[in-house]
This record gives structure tokens, C-alpha cells and sequence, in this order.
């Protein structure tokens, strides 16, 4: 049975990648300090660091086994991401999964660390 406390606790670390995600690109745009080649780049750095900061997070917010929870983490927000990529005509090709794939990565990654950092504390 799924808890309440759980649910809570996800949606508390998917603020900080979401919100990253909608608010980086506006920055970007009105900065216009960047190319169109380097802005992907830039968005994947930031996705990448805001996933890992989330996985801490509900790392910290977790007893044990933070992989399991970077994982569930990782597949809640390669889920919403991809919702978000079916309504916009964005290309699904290999570097799409590889995406996925460092997103799902840093946030277990991070959840290890951050469960880590709540033991040792």
C-alpha cells in the first residue's frame, strides 16, 4: 500500500528539477547570451544538477536503501519529462534516452549520498 508520506515526500524533490526545468529556459531566453548549441548543452548541466540536488533530497527524507529511492525518484521524473516531450514536437532519438538515462542516474546517485549524509550526521 502506497503512503501518503511517501508521495508527499517525492513531490517535495520533483520542486526543485520541475521548477528548474520551467524556469532556466525563460532566463536563458531573456539573457540571450548563449547559442542554440550550447543552450542544450547548458539545460542538460542543469537538469543533471537539479536532479542530483532532488535525489539528495529525497535521500535525506529516506531511511535506507537510497538507490531504490533515487530510482523511483529517477522514473517519476523521466515519466513527467516525457509527458511533457509527447505534447512538444521534439525528435525521440538515442540522445533522448541518454538523457533519461543521466537524469536516472544523478538522482540515484544523489538519493545514495543523501541517505548516506543522513546516517553519518
Amino acid at each position: 500500500m502506497i503512503n501518503l508520506k511517501y508521495i508527499i515526500n517525492y513531490g517535495k524533490g520533483l520542486i526543485i528539477p520541475l521548477g528548474t526545468l520551467f524556469i532556466s529556459p525563460i532566463i536563458l531566453a531573456i539573457l540571450n547570451l548563449v547559442g542554440m548549441k550550447s543552450y542544450n548543452i547548458i539545460i542538460l548541466i542543469i537538469m543533471i544538477i537539479a536532479s542530483f540536488i532532488g535525489g539528495i533530497k529525497i535521500g535525506r527524507m529516506a531511511t535506507k536503501k537510497g538507490y531504490i529511492n533515487g530510482l523511483i525518484f529517477g522514473f517519476i521524473l523521466i515519466g513527467i519529462l516525457f509527458l511533457f516531450s509527447l505534447f512538444s514536437k521534439e525528435s525521440r532519438d538515442i540522445s533522448t534516452v541518454m538523457y533519461y538515462l543521466i537524469i536516472l542516474i544523478t538522482s540515484t546517485v544523489g538519493s545514495m549520498i543523501g541517505v548516506q549524509k543522513k546516517i553519518t550526521e
